[in-house]
């Protein structure tokens, strides 16, 4: 009898547990089926970063930019004024914005490791960890940025290990793209180091273009370097006429932050004075040999 009181409690609350998970699936906010779902939105974007990409190396980019996102939208069957609605829908719910850059993340990240890169940039991969060279980026191989809270920013700090050296040089690469349907491009990449005295040195660049970037700093002074920080940052340079609705995204892609061993400058050592002082005696001249007579 107590056993069949036991069993029928267990299943009562295995009922409840399933209601609850029930209750909580129905509640997840899901996307209207007029808007592209997630998924399909997804695969749009990531193929629009590729096509962005291929008419950057084209000398009229801007043109093959339009053709080749146009081919986009026509491979998913998907027309321009769909996809602009399914834009301004996410725009305004971010977590399911959220969802979507997750997964562009991650094909970024997965992207590197088919290259061999295990999550790094794959043209850094040669490197060892413990080399004279070496990738010490701890971060994701790639982020996706925008100008909605909190997808504008993305910080980073990694304490220095003992494979940092007194004049080690870092230098922050990566590849920039853009998705904008109107506005500046302005996004902003900083590279600190605090050395062991805890000052501070720094370098920013600003992206505005689809291309390959890459900030530099040196311990010239051998102070030995304690910390590394740094941010990638999309910019709102909203200008007049531009609206606050449409695609403003920036790709950071195939990033690495490279540590480089340097040897320390070994002064000349100096001269002996004292042999400098000896060669530059000249030696005793030899007295002249008389000259023969003539003999008659």
């Amino acid at each position: 009898m107590i056993s069949m009181l036991k069993a029928i409690r267990a299943g009562k609350t295995l009922c409840g547990l399933c209601f609850a998970l029930l209750f909580l699936v129905a509640c997840k906010p899901s996307v209207p089926s007029e808007y592209l779902q997630p998924d399909k939105m997804t695969d749009i974007l990531y193929d629009y970063h590729l096509a962005s990409s291929m008419a950057e190396l084209s000398a009229n980019d801007s043109a093959n930019t339009q053709q080749y996102r146009a081919a986009v939208l026509k491979k998913y069957e998907v027309t321009q004024q769909q996809f602009e609605a399914s834009l301004a829908y996410y725009m305004r719910h971010t977590e399911q914005l959220k969802a979507i850059y997750e997964q562009l993340n991650e094909r970024f990240t997965n992207e590197a490791s088919a290259l061999g890169a295990s999550g790094i940039s794959g043209d850094n991969n040669q490197f060892s960890a413990n080399g004279d060279t070496a990738n010490v980026w701890h971060g994701d191989a790639g982020y996706v940025l925008s100008l909605q809270k909190p997808f504008q920013l993305y910080s980073f700090a990694q304490q220095a290990d003992s494979s940092f050296h007194k004049g080690d040089v870092l230098m922050l690469s990566f590849d920039a793209n853009f998705i904008f349907q109107d506005g500046n491009r302005d996004g902003v990449a900083m590279l600190s180091v605090q050395f062991a005295n805890d000052s501070i040195a720094s370098q920013v660049v600003h992206i505005t273009t689809a291309n390959h970037y890459s900030l530099m700093l040196r311990d010239d002074a051998r102070l030995g370097i304690k910390a590394v920080r740094g941010f990638l940052m999309l910019s709102q340079g909203q200008t007049e006429g531009e609206s606050e609705t449409t695609m403003k995204m920036m790709f950071i892609t195939r990033i690495s932050l490279l540590r480089m061993h340097t040897k320390a400058q070994t002064a000349a050592a100096p001269a002996d004075s004292i042999a400098n002082r000896r060669d530059s005696v000249a030696p005793p001249s030899q007295p002249t040999p008389p000259l023969p007579m003539p003999t008659r």
